[in-house]
């Protein structure tokens, strides 16, 4: 925790006839975090793919596109295949591939045909209600017919009275020997005509129009009925060929190892990273090979970063890689967001019912999901969220769906006696006018000005806190990676700039001796001093900013309230005005109820955890996190579908 894993440089090198036996053993192990080889060095080359890379590759490629054809998503792993019965069973792939081509074949011609009649359909629908056989619209030499639209309210007199015209509302059809078209054409476009060709078949305009709607009925059924085939095409075969794609896709990992080396004709060198508490173990494995091995424990390079948390913190690993990878000297802050971000979606959403729907909505996407590594994460971080919130909303807020517990118990018939004993006598405060308790209680109810005015004051002493928290810590990295001048100039100017700033602020409105006003202010203009100093006329622009990241903060009691009054909001419509109309109003109510506290619901989870994720990302993280560390990606491919050899019992 706070420390990413120590590693240790490793060389290895060998004869290139042990690569593959090489390949194999980091692949099962997956220890080592290659550093590609850059070419530059005189006699060595970046080797090329195992012998196994070019068919694999082929499968692979073949593989992945009937997955593409046949859409198939991926279902959570349940029996693991072996991988030799996927390679005795890959023959089967040719078959497979040629039906899904040709179910695809099919699809995309039927398609193609409906389009067709689609069109069709579009055209002739203009000439319905024509007492006309479509075959006469076309096929003259010495004759152009004109087809189209044009607005019933144009005056159609000026068109050659001896010409054929004929009518219908928008529809308009000109016959026009060729010595005319010129002078017909600028008359009709005079009149607003909008050409469209007529199609090229025989018959009555409605009965064509029948005819065509039917053998569009029947190929959209033909297109059902092929979609049907891919479907079950693809459910016959989809978890093997998700399987068969894994499997290949290991093997393609294993055969790409020269092409990260240095090798001549005959050996090769590998260069890379072990965790230094695994070196021991790896060490034994290559003993059972014949290749040679170095461990450089006392390196000055980067080694990369292996994050080191305990299983629950895991998850939130994922917003420590989202920011970005620290480097080797920073802190690793997973830790610390393990606390601090569910702790402040907590008091934002501060509700025992929102907390516990977060949790159950929560335990739904790990197990519906439990094959995505990354909603496993998310769902394991909103259900931390949920505990947090369902903590506060029980004993800080005491409220669940925006109705305190008093509101709820007399709503269910409990005894106000209850709640009164559990949470004290002033807790008795349904609504703001009637409230007469003691500033600053436990419970804190929202709607009272003390309530209000606790939250956003906790909220900025939060901010105080965090905020120092990450100074103190980038202070410790600038000692760690430069020295003491340098920590002192980029850090604790401003923590001497923020303690003193506050510790004046707190002395003027009365909660301190004058003295330490006096103190702060020393102490402050030190701390600009310092900054100004380090960083020239940067230190004084950012002098501000470490005040503004602190009042930043408030956001986590402006949110809390803004939720509680949307829910506040949906309560109040639907039981104090649409209940009390009768039966269609407590159907509307409840309505509303549903629709209302579902919003409340999704804006706590992408509002609330967007914010709460902010404060961690642009207050707290940059005060100690430069980032631009390279992430732990050991050699081999994590496998969930296939398993190498079947453990014996």
């Amino acid at each position: 925790m706070l420390k990413s894993e120590d590693m240790s440089r490793m060389t290895i090198s060998g004869h290139k006839n042990d690569l593959n036996s090489l390949s194999d053993l980091l692949d099962k192990h997956q220890l080592v975090h290659l550093v590609d080889y850059n070419n530059e060095d005189e006699g060595f080359k970046i080797g090329t793919s195992l012998s196994y890379g070019s068919k694999t590759s082929e499968i692979l490629v073949k593989l992945r596109s009937v997955l593409k054809l046949l859409e198939v998503s991926p279902n959570p792993p349940e029996n693991l295949k072996l991988s030799s019965d996927i390679e005795k069973e890959i023959e089967n792939l040719d078959s497979i591939a040629s039906q899904a081509h040709d179910l695809k074949d099919k699809q995309r011609d039927c398609d193609r045909k409906i389009d067709d009649l689609a069109n069709s359909l579009d055209q002739i629908e203009m000439f319905s209600g024509l007492d006309l056989d479509m075959k006469y619209l076309s096929g003259y030499d010495s004759m152009k017919v004109f087809t189209g639209r044009i607005s019933e309210e144009a005056d159609i007199s000026a068109i050659d009275s001896n010409l054929e015209v004929i009518r219908n509302d928008e529809t308009i059809i000109v016959f026009c020997p060729n010595e005319k078209v010129d002078s017909t054409e600028r008359v009709l476009l005079d009149l607003g005509f909008r050409s469209i060709d007529a199609p090229s078949i025989e018959g009555d305009p409605s009965s064509v129009e029948s005819k065509i709607k039917s053998e569009l009925s029947q190929l959209r059924n033909e297109r059902d009925s092929i979609d049907h085939e891919i479907e079950a095409l693809a459910k016959r075969h989809g978890d093997w060929l998700v399987s068969c794609e894994e499997h290949y896709s290991a093997l393609s990992e294993k055969s790409s190892l020269p092409l990260k080396l240095a090798t001549t004709e005959n050996m090769f060198v590998m260069d890379g990273w072990v965790p230094s508490k695994s070196v021991s173990a790896l060490q034994q494995e290559l003993q059972k090979l014949d290749v040679y091995y170095e461990v450089d424990n006392e390196t000055e390079s980067s080694p990369p970063i292996k994050l080191d948390n305990p299983g629950p913190m895991k998850p939130f690993e994922m917003f420590t890689k989202l920011y970005s990878t620290p480097r080797h000297w920073e802190f690793e802050p997973t830790a610390i967001i393990f606390i601090t971000y569910p702790l402040f979606f907590g008091l934002m959403v501060g509700d025992a019912g929102y907390g516990l729907a977060y949790i159950l909505f929560a335990q739904y996407l790990i197990g519906k999901f439990s094959h995505s590594e990354g909603i496993v994460a998310l769902g394991k971080i909103l259900r931390m969220a949920g505990v947090y919130t369902f903590f506060f909303g029980t004993f800080i807020y005491a409220e669940a769906f925006g109705k305190s517990f008093f509101e709820l118990g007399e709503l269910i018939g409990f005894n106000s006696f209850l709640f009164a004993k559990t949470y004290g006598p002033s807790f008795n405060v349904p609504l703001i006018e009637h409230y007469d308790g003691a500033p600053w209680h436990l419970p804190i109810h929202k709607f009272s000005p003390y309530g209000a005015q606790l939250m956003l004051l906790s909220s900025v002493i939060i901010g105080f806190i965090h905020i120092s928290l990450g100074l103190i810590l980038g202070f410790i990295n600038e000692m760690k990676h430069h020295d003491l001048k340098h920590a002192l100039y980029a850090k604790m100017s401003f923590l001497m700039i923020l303690w003193g700033g506050v510790m004046a602020l707190v002395s003027v409105v009365g909660l301190l001796p004058d003295i330490v006003q006096t103190i702060g202010i020393v102490v402050m203009l030190s701390g600009l001093g310092l900054a100004i100093i380090g960083e020239g006329i940067v230190g004084l622009l950012e002098f501000p900013t470490v005040f503004s990241n602190v009042i930043s903060y408030a956001r986590i009691g402006a949110i809390g309230l803004s939720d509680y009054g949307l829910a506040f909001t949906v309560n109040y419509i639907s039981l104090k005005m649409l209940v009390p109309m009768g039966p269609v109003g407590i159907i509307a109510a409840i309505f509303i109820m549903l629709i209302g506290h579902l919003t409340v619901f999704t804006l706590g989870i992408i509002g609330t955890g967007i914010n709460s994720l902010r404060l961690q990302y642009v207050e707290f993280f940059t005060k100690f996190v430069q980032g631009g560390g390279t992430l732990y990606d050991p050699f081999g491919y994590n496998r969930k579908y296939t398993k190498e050899n079947e453990v014996q019992p």
